[in-house]
């Protein structure tokens, strides 16, 4: 039994409805797959990846693939057993949650924008598009390191996969690297790892006087040499640390 059979709808209106619920969970990350599973687990309230892709008129890979990135997500809860068996997390709680985040988000940007207008140099704040040049800019920045050099992102196995050598040569050469990552992910050589659920930024600060806010998906970052953001942004990462678990 599929959406159209449970809610007695015409296809076309479905297919609009979940159009809809989709654009407005892709704002807040989720796929056109992950959205209509998640639809599907709140109508059935529970069920394995074979009966939510059947109501959620997906293919059943495809519905497991995305029940897994929901589960990393808190989403959805996976129990036990052959076969799995998922929950969805209820809405008032995700939405609690991501309400929290990006308050957290537009609070550090408010911030930033208050310590430009006071030095009076938007110019020292400049935009970086693409994963690929996002990435090769945390590697400068960590290469640029002399004593310390913090990073919190839940894209770790990226930036790990593109810079495992440079975090290693950083130990070498004596600067303190910190990691704030999500829980169970490997990660690259540091001089401490601090473990915090629910990360939807990378943030990186280097030598107190270089700072990065990037998205979650490492395609877009802000970039500043300008000490008082860095100094700002750094507070931030050690409230981090410090609610974090090592």
């Amino acid at each position: 039994m599929n959406i159209i059979d449970v809610l007695r709808l015409d296809i076309t209106d479905v297919e609009r409805e979940l159009n809809e619920i989709a654009i407005a969970l892709g704002n807040i990350g989720l796929t056109n797959y992950e959205s209509r599973v998640y639809v599907a687990l709140i109508l059935r309230n529970h069920g394995t990846a074979e009966e939510v892709a059947e109501l959620a008129m997906i293919p059943r890979t495809s519905a497991y693939k995305a029940l897994q990135s929901l589960r990393d997500k808190r989403f959805v809860e996976e129990t036990g057993g052959r076969p799995a068996m998922y929950h969805p997390v209820s809405v008032d709680e995700v939405k609690a949650r991501v309400f929290e985040e990006l308050n957290s988000a537009f609070n550090k940007l408010n911030t930033v924008k208050g310590l430009l207008s006071e030095k009076g140099k938007p110019e020292l704040v400049y935009t970086i598009h693409g994963k690929k040049k996002v990435l090769a800019k945390i590697g400068d920045m960590l290469d640029l390191s002399k004593r310390t050099f913090m990073i919190s992102s839940p894209r770790m196995q990226d930036i790990r996969s593109d810079h495992a050598d440079r975090f290693k040569e950083a130990v070498r050469r004596g600067v303190q690297v910190y990691i704030i990552t999500e829980p169970a992910v490997k990660v690259p050589e540091a001089s401490g790892v601090f473990r915090r659920k629910g990360l939807i930024a990378t943030d990186v600060i280097s030598d107190s006087t270089r700072a990065m806010i990037a998205s979650e998906d490492l395609d877009l970052c802000g970039f500043s040499d300008n000490p008082l953001i860095a100094s700002h942004l750094e507070n931030f990462l050690h409230l981090l640390k410090g609610e974090s678990t090592q």
